[in-house]
């Protein structure tokens, strides 16, 4: 018996030595040596205890390359208890460890790119930052432009001005030079080295835009002054009208040449003036009466189409559809029944000359509208009228 218990001290004593090793490797050094007011040992107690909070905390010590405490391997295990219980600040510190391969970590992009997705969908910047470098990089298989523009974004809106750099160039080159423009004077901070590049880039992009907007500016000038003169001309055409008093030939110009409801107004203006609405043809008072729907003016055509109404004519229609209808036609437009004759004066001859049948004036009107056509002079076809 006394010389077995020496042997039991000893073995003892070697279990003793090799659990003190475990617990070395597991805890720190300075967790095992207990200093106080150390917050480690507490988070690492309360998140076995279930508390995903303590679990954040434990994560993050173990994780900051400045405490005695980091270990980044150990880590993980605390911080992936925080990160799936929605600690946001963890799923954004595993994607940099994973991401940069800290201590006895390996770099593992897909799992970088995992908690980093992860993290910026809680606006966390670590995160973010790692998933546009993940994303953006060509080499790698995880590399997906949409998404690497997506978070090019988000960054550059939290003031990460090499994004803002990058989505300026993206822009640039696919042909969106106003928000290359924008972003790159975002990033921009003048006197600041670093930034030169994006500042020239701004100061160009702007440069380039009072150039292009200042030639639009003037294109837009020359096409109004062009418009004007058009305009122009064609009420000299309806002037011209006006001043050899043919009032007809002025609303029939203003309609099919000018086709401008100003002008035909300007036209009836004068006709008006000049008692001369008798002389407009009935066709064009109509048209008039639709270009005019309101106002003086229409109340001017419809008055002129109302006295030269009779009771048995229809208007424009014609009287199509009613009994008769094309017998009287007939006899209009071939002179039957429509001429007119003064009744003899006394001591008169009793072959005065008779008036002009409906046909006869129809014919007239119409060289008249050709007469007038032919000698406007933008008319296109004005040569092919002799």
């Amino acid at each position: 018996m006394a010389r077995i218990a020496p042997v039991i001290f000893r073995d003892l004593a070697i279990v003793l030595f090799w659990a003190a090793g475990l617990l070395a490797t597991a805890i720190p050094a300075d967790t095992a040596l207990g200093q106080t007011g150390d917050p480690l040992p507490a988070s690492i107690a309360a998140c076995d205890g279930g508390d995903t909070s303590a679990c954040n905390r434990a994560g993050m010590i173990l994780a900051d390359v400045e405490s005695k405490s980091y270990d980044a391997f150990l880590a993980l295990r605390f911080l992936q208890t925080a990160c799936n219980a929605r600690e946001i600040a963890a799923c954004g510190r595993m994607a940099l460890i994973f991401f940069s391969g800290e201590g006895d970590v390996m770099r593992d992009l897909p799992s970088a790119g995992n908690f980093a997705q992860r993290a910026c969908s809680g606006r966390d910047r670590d995160g973010c930052e790692v998933a546009e470098a993940v994303f953006s990089d060509t080499a790698s298989p995880q590399f997906d432009a949409e998404a690497a523009l997506r978070y090019r974004k988000i960054n550059c809106d939290f003031g990460r001005w090499q994004s803002c750099e990058q989505l300026a160039r993206i822009y640039f080159n696919i042909g969106d030079e106003r928000n290359a423009e924008q972003v790159a004077a975002h990033a921009c901070r003048p006197g600041d080295a670093s930034r030169k590049e994006i500042c020239d880039l701004a100061n160009s992009l702007k440069s380039r835009r009072l150039k292009v907007e200042q030639a639009q500016a003037e294109q837009r000038i020359a096409e109004r002054n062009r418009q004007i003169a058009m305009q122009q001309q064609k009420r000299a055409i309806i002037d011209s009208f006006i001043r050899s008093r043919d009032y007809d030939g002025a609303i029939y110009a203003a309609i099919y040449h000018s086709k401008t409801a100003e002008d035909a107004a300007y036209a009836l203006e004068a006709a008006h003036r000049a008692g001369a609405l008798g002389t407009v043809y009935e066709d064009l008072l109509y048209i008039l009466d639709y270009w005019l729907p309101s106002g003086r003016l229409n109340q001017i055509v419809t008055a002129e189409l109302r006295s030269r109404t009779k009771s048995n004519d229809c208007g424009i229609f014609n009287c199509t559809n009613m009994p008769g209808a094309s017998s009287k036609r007939w006899a209009a437009q071939n002179g039957g029944g429509s001429s007119y004759r003064r009744p003899s004066s006394p001591g008169g001859s009793s072959n005065a000359p008779s008036v002009l049948s409906s046909a006869d004036a129809r014919q007239q009107t119409r060289n008249k509208y050709r007469s007038a056509h032919c000698t406007m002079n933008n008319n296109s076809n004005r040569y092919l009228c002799n």
